[in-house]
């Protein structure tokens, strides 16, 4: 009897000792991919991969992450935590089942969710980043961003995430699904008082295959979102890329914004930014009025600078040319 529970114990020892090993050899994933056992982690990255097969094992573990995701878990629908994690645990697979995929479309078009706007928003975003980088993309996923804005019914701060996701696939779709796109985005620009008209700006941007009259399209939509009647963080984007695309047409209203007694200093920064990419030395003035202010200081010299660089290229040119003409 004493023999037997001497082989017992030395067979319970032997296995607690290998549960041990295993446990201290348990291999860690690979820099930069997240472990679905670990809490850390990062957000999703639009990296592509190439496809790689995956066994069963590995089908049944991203289907249960991505019902915990689409809250169809009850003990986590409530948890951003637990379902950002569960997200994290699938971020860089590229070759997800069908049913997975059709889950994560059908989350993104729904509006019942226990969760906080942004945090709806952030989780949204991160799904579409995912379905995006499927090895192929979804067909479905450019229709359910554009019925998604169209429908009316999701939080602003989603349909800004719609139309970004638009904004970086116009190059990738065909020519009938880039039009569409392009109407979604159009329509945003126009509305005024929406935040996303300014992102809808940069999408537009985006597009490699405009043509002349679309670029003039664009012109047009960012000139009226420079005007004060305009959301503030519209107003603020459509600045930024009139300075960045050249649209001198737009110097009287930055001009007049800075001349105003309203003052805010974001405004203020991205407004002197442009004046010092498309004026001239007569708005040096104007921009020195600001030159001592802690938070415009910076800004102001660096618009005086590259005004007063273009203009001595620009007068070395013309003498110049006036050599040429007159040896």
């Amino acid at each position: 009897m004493k023999k037997m529970f001497t082989v017992c114990g030395i067979v319970l020892l032997a296995a607690a000792v290998a549960v041990v090993l295993a446990s201290r050899n348990r291999r860690k994933p690979p820099p930069g991919v997240a472990d679905p056992l670990s809490q850390a982690g990062v957000r999703v990255k639009a990296v592509m991969h190439s496809h790689e097969p995956i066994g069963r094992r590995e089908v049944v573990a991203a289907s249960r992450a991505v019902a915990i995701v689409c809250g169809e878990d009850a003990a986590s629908a409530d948890r951003y935590e637990v379902r950002n994690n569960a997200l994290r645990s699938i971020a860089r697979r590229r070759d997800l089942p069908t049913n997975d995929v059709l889950a994560l479309l059908d989350y993104l078009s729904g509006t019942n969710d226990p969760l906080r706007v942004e945090r709806i928003a952030a989780l949204k975003n991160d799904v579409m980043n995912l379905l995006r980088n499927q090895n192929p993309p979804p067909r479905d996923l450019e229709e359910t961003l554009i019925a998604m804005f169209d429908g009316g019914t999701h939080p602003t701060v989603v349909l800004d995430y719609c139309i970004q996701h638009l904004g970086a696939m116009v190059n990738e779709l065909g020519e009938e699904g880039r039009r569409r796109a392009r109407e979604v985005l159009v329509r945003a620009a126009g509305q005024i008082r929406q935040p996303y008209a300014g992102t809808a700006l940069y999408s537009l941007a985006e597009d490699r295959r405009a043509t002349s009259v679309q670029q003039s399209e664009l012109k047009r939509l960012t000139v009226a979102l420079c005007k004060p009647e305009v959301s503030p963080v519209a107003r603020i984007a459509a600045i930024q890329l009139a300075g960045q695309r050249g649209y001198g047409d737009i110097l009287p209203t930055l001009r007049g914004t800075l001349s105003s007694s309203s003052r805010d200093a974001v405004l203020d920064i991205v407004t002197i930014g442009s004046i010092g990419l498309l004026g001239d030395t007569e708005d040096i003035e104007l921009l020195l009025r600001f030159a001592g202010d802690a938070r415009r200081g910076t800004a102001v010299d660096a618009a005086v600078k590259r005004i007063r660089e273009r203009e001595n290229n620009d007068v070395f040119l013309k003498n110049r040319r006036n050599d040429e003409h007159n040896p």
